[in-house]
């Protein structure tokens, strides 16, 4: 494949990898200015208002009459009243348009560091198939530094539907967790090739392993679910062996606050949901323990 965007788009598709740059200084920019037009026509408008009241005719009665407004020119009188209003209408559809879209934008997931460093290097680097060979101010980085260069980190986009919840648990495995398994046996997962119409050998080893998204994903969902049944179930195993008032009362506190904790960690659960999930799973456990008592 020849180098350049198409190649950088394939490679992005492909290994679920696509980066953009959001441009929230411009975007932000362009805000501050449809807000200052519109400022502009407010005064306008409170201008033309306060004119036309000082009139002994129809003018006087615009604001209070819009029909009386938009048909003035029908009866020779300006229209200036009614035409700030269109154009005040029409600059605030374009301006809440562009908050939406700022707020959609904004809220997109950063790319982590390493995956902003894959790229980056990716595509400058032939050897591990990229070399892309871009001369543009954009991806080049002669006049100016590329899109995927470190200073633009913070105003990154990844676009890539498969990277999880975001909890703390999630960072933990798609992180941590998974870097040490790289370490362990990454070396046993096949590289991807420089060329990719041809196979991963030899030469044509780019020494880049790829972990399919989705895959860790599901693991991740696995091991979350394993994770957060374990208090409920290692709790009612350990109060059926403990038979002391006092050490049971301790045992509920403490597997009360490690469920909790497991949920705070592994959803992205809302404070009053881990709340009521609590205080149900405490509940629980108090109508565990009354049970045994009663049956002793």
């Amino acid at each position: 494949m020849a180098p350049g965007y198409s190649k950088l788009a394939t490679f992005m598709t492909e290994k679920h990898h696509p980066i953009i740059r959001k441009y929230q200084q411009l975007a932000a920019r362009d805000l501050l200015l449809l807000q200052a037009e519109l400022c502009h026509l407010e005064c306008e408008y409170e201008a033309v208002v306060k004119q036309n009241s000082t009139f002994k005719d129809e003018r006087k009665s615009y604001d209070q009459d819009w029909l009386l407004m938009h048909t003035a020119p029908t009866r020779g009188f300006s229209t200036e009243q009614w035409e700030i209003s269109l154009a005040t209408r029409a600059k605030l559809r374009e301006y809440y348009s562009a908050i939406a879209q700022y707020s959609d934008i904004a809220s997109i997931r950063q790319p982590k560091d390493s995956e902003r460093s894959i790229l980056n290097e990716w595509i400058e680097s032939a050897s591990l198939g990229g070399g892309c060979g871009f001369i543009g101010r954009d991806l080049g980085g002669i006049e100016q530094p590329s899109v995927y260069e470190a200073v633009y980190h913070s105003d990154l986009a990844i676009l890539s539907d498969s990277h999880g919840e975001g909890d703390l648990f999630t960072k933990f495995i798609n992180g941590p967790l998974l870097a040490f398994y790289h370490y362990l046996l990454g070396h046993t997962r096949a590289t991807l090739p420089i060329d990719p119409e041809n196979a991963s050998v030899g030469d044509n080893s780019s020494g880049l392993r790829h972990y399919n998204p989705r895959h860790v994903e599901t693991v991740t969902n696995i091991l979350g679910t394993v994770f957060s049944s374990l208090a409920p179930l290692v709790s009612i195993v350990v109060l059926s062996f403990v038979l002391d008032p006092k050490a049971r009362l301790g045992l509920v506190c403490a597997f009360t606050v490690l469920f909790s904790f497991s949920l705070a960690i592994a959803t992205k659960a809302r404070r009053v949901e881990i709340f009521a999930a609590t205080a149900a799973f405490a509940s629980v456990q108090v109508v565990f323990i009354g049970s045994s008592n009663s049956m002793t």
